[in-house]
Parts: C-alpha cells; sequence; structure tokens
C-alpha cells in the first residue's frame, strides 16, 4: 500500500489507472490491426502480388499524413474549446466501428478495404493526441514519468490479452480460415471499446468554462492558434527541435512496427504462431521495462535514458537486417521489449514538462504533427525499396540513418 501511495503520489489513482487503461484498450488495435494480423491479410489477401509491401506502406502513410495536417488544429481547438474529452470518445469510437468494418475487406477490392483502413487508422492517431494531452490532468510533475510509463506498460499487457484471446481465429493462418481470420477485426473493436471504457467515464475534462461558438468558428481559431505558434516558433527552440528528433525516431519506429510480421515471415520464414509468440515476448518485456524506466526517468532524467534507447533501436536495426537465424531474431524481440514503450514513454513525458501549459493539446498537436508526416515517409520508403529490390534486409537497413540523426538532435537539447 505504501507503494502505491508513492507511485500515485498526489494524483487520483482512480483518474491515472483509468487513463492508462485507454493504452490497455488500444495496444488490441495496434497489435491485431497495425503489427500483425491485418498486415498479413492485406498483403496476401487485399494486396496480393509482388507489391504488397508497397500498398501497405502506402496505406498506413497516407492515413497518418491526413492525421499529421489536422493533428495541431484538433489540438489548438481543444485548448480553445475544452471539450477534449467529447472528441476523444468520438474519434475513438469512430476507429473502432472502422475496425470493425475491416470484416467486409477483401480480394479484389484494393481500393476499398485501402480506404475504410485509412480513416479508421486516421481517427485513431487523432484520440491518441487527445489522449495524451491528458497525461498532466492525470499526474504532477513528480509522477509524469512513472504514469507515462503505467499506460506503455498496461500496453503491452493489452496487446498479450488480445493476441492470446484471438489466437484460436487466426492462428490457423490465412489460408482454409478465411472466415475465422476475417473474424478477428470485429472482435478486435469490441475490445478496443470494453476496455476503453474507464477512460470514457472517469477521465475529467478540469475545466469548467465552456465556449458556446459554431464548429466552422472554432476551426479557425484553432488554426489561426496554429499559425500563431508557428510564427513564434522561435519562442519555442527547444520544443521545435524535441518534435524534429521524434520525427525522426517515430518515423523508424512506426515503419518497423508496420513490417516486423511480415519482414519476419518474408525474410526468416516465421510461421504465425512463431510470429505470435515473437511479439507476446515483446510484450511480455516491454509492460515491466516501461514502468521502470518511467520510473528511472523521474529519477535520473529524460535525457540520458532516452538516449540510452535510441542507442539500443540503432543496434535492433543492425541486428535484424544481418540476422539469418531465428534465434538471432528472437534475440531482437528481447531487445525490442527492452526499450519499445520505453522510448515513447519517456519522450511523451519529457514533451510535457517543457510545453507552456496553456498550449498544452496544441504542442500535442505538434507532436502528433512531428510523428505523423515522420509515418508517411518511413513506411512508403520501406515499401518501396523492398519491391524494387526484392530485399527487404536492405530495406530495414535503410532505416538506421533516422535513428542516428535523432540521437544527435536529442544529445543537443538540453533537459
Amino acid at each position: 500500500m505504501s507503494f502505491l501511495k508513492n507511485f500515485f503520489k498526489d494524483v487520483s489513482k482512480k483518474e491515472a489507472i483509468s487513463w492508462a487503461f485507454y493504452d490497455f484498450s488500444n495496444s488490441g488495435y495496434y497489435m491485431i490491426i497495425m503489427s500483425f494480423v491485418f498486415p498479413l491479410y492485406f498483403k496476401e489477401v487485399i494486396a496480393k502480388g509482388a507489391y504488397g509491401d508497397f500498398w501497405w506502406g502506402l496505406s498506413i502513410s497516407i492515413s497518418i499524413l491526413i492525421g499529421a495536417l489536422l493533428s495541431p488544429i484538433i489540438g489548438a481547438i481543444a485548448d480553445y474549446d475544452t471539450q477534449r474529452k467529447r472528441k476523444f470518445i468520438i474519434f475513438s469510437i469512430i476507429s473502432m466501428i472502422g475496425t470493425a468494418l475491416l470484416y467486409f475487406t477483401g480480394s479484389n477490392m484494393l481500393l476499398v478495404s485501402a480506404m475504410i483502413f485509412i480513416i479508421t487508422n486516421l481517427f485513431y492517431e487523432l484520440a491518441l493526441v487527445l489522449y495524451d494531452s491528458f497525461l498532466m490532468h492525470v499526474s504532477s510533475d513528480e509522477t509524469v514519468g512513472r504514469i507515462s510509463g503505467l499506460g506503455w506498460g498496461l500496453g503491452y499487457v493489452g496487446g498479450i490479452v488480445a493476441m492470446l484471446a484471438l489466437r484460436p481465429l487466426y492462428g490457423g493462418g490465412i489460408e482454409g480460415n478465411l472466415a475465422l481470420y476475417k473474424l478477428t477485426f470485429p472482435l478486435t473493436a469490441l475490445f478496443f471499446l470494453v476496455f476503453s471504457l474507464p477512460a470514457f467515464i472517469f477521465i475529467k475534462e478540469h475545466k469548467k468554462i465552456r465556449v458556446k461558438k459554431s464548429f466552422f468558428s472554432v476551426v479557425k481559431i484553432g488554426i489561426r492558434n496554429v499559425l500563431s505558434t508557428i510564427k513564434d516558433i522561435k519562442k519555442h527552440k527547444k520544443i521545435a527541435w524535441f518534435l524534429v528528433g521524434f520525427y525522426f525516431i517515430n518515423d523508424a519506429l512506426v515503419t518497423l512496427f508496420a513490417f516486423v510480421s511480415i519482414y519476419a515471415k518474408t525474410t526468416l520464414s516465421f510461421s504465425v504462431s512463431e510470429i505470435t509468440l515473437l511479439l507476446i515476448l515483446m510484450q511480455l518485456i516491454g509492460f515491466p521495462c516501461a514502468i521502470f524506466f518511467g520510473w528511472l526517468s523521474d529519477k535520473k532524467g529524460s535525457k540520458k535514458i532516452l538516449l540510452f534507447t535510441i542507442a539500443v533501436w540503432a543496434l535492433i536495426v543492425i541486428l535484424s537486417a544481418t540476422a539469418t537465424s531465428k534465434t538471432v531474431f528472437y534475440f531482437v524481440a528481447v531487445l525490442v521489449g527492452l526499450v519499445i514503450g520505453s522510448s515513447q514513454a519517456i519522450a511523451r513525458s519529457w514533451l510535457t514538462k517543457i510545453i507552456p501549459k496553456k498550449k498544452r493539446c496544441e504542442f500535442f498537436g505538434f507532436n502528433g504533427f512531428a510523428s505523423k508526416v515522420a509515418a508517411t515517409t518511413g513506411p512508403v520508403l520501406f515499401g518501396v525499396v523492398s519491391s524494387v529490390t526484392a530485399n527487404q534486409r536492405i530495406a530495414m537497413i535503410a532505416l538506421l540513418p533516422f535513428f542516428i540523426i535523432s540521437f544527435i538532435i536529442f544529445y543537443r537539447i538540453e533537459e
């Protein structure tokens, strides 16, 4: 009990845990739809052919590019009209509905299937912008790192639970099992909804004043505030460089997560069961490590820990590109588990500490903008290199410069 009191010091335990459970819920979507079950289905059924990597990378990039353009505006609007919780719930539910509709996608439906996925992932990303902006409301300066880490840690537990619960449907692979395989998608949506309810119910708005203006008036104000922030970027140099650094690290991470199952199956001949084990291993290790490194960043500072995780990611890329056995790739999975949530949780808490409180949602919108614009280049780069060279190893090593650049940028930022 004393540990829990110290962990949630001066914050509402119920609200903080409810907030973190949204990471638990959306990780089912991320693992099943973004990283594992749907990517294999998209490549082998929807976009069957030599250019499957390209079409999958392009679909991800388009969805995230649109999200990048909208994120700062959504964030600025939420700062102004203080209706962020309502928008957060609406965007999440639209993403859940889109996830369920993926059941109706299939062969000879490339454009329609891609469109459903793009809309689904767009609203998933927009909901995350608003979700991240609640972090400082459910934590304090002293606990922000550990609560951010708790969210990432619960996310990995959620990913494991979703993968194990739905394994009877997708575990037999696609061939000869298509109807059950596709049923995974609406059940993922249900998982997403059920475990999002604590966040929908218990997170508080934390502001009593409501601005009564038309939707278009608020949009104009949001755009105006974004343009004003861009003009005043010289006043926020540290934040600007932070977002550039996050651009590069997130580019590579989104690409790795989007292609890890495809890479394991195509290049290293992993079976669906072996990929499941691989991803569960990442999640199991990621859960305690995300919480531990979040706590460590509160004690030792975010910068040192973040730089360490970036260096490990660079090593992961090198080992993945050169691995010739499944054993080596399982070791890579262990390293991924070590830093998969730690780097993003620490970056999220570091950004929370340096942004102005009055522009919190707007700057989280810019953080979303940086990460989403980044994610439009990595997947396309991987898809193009893989399709042109017919070699996924070359596509993998092409991600290494992104980690090197992000390390240099974060090293130069004062904490």
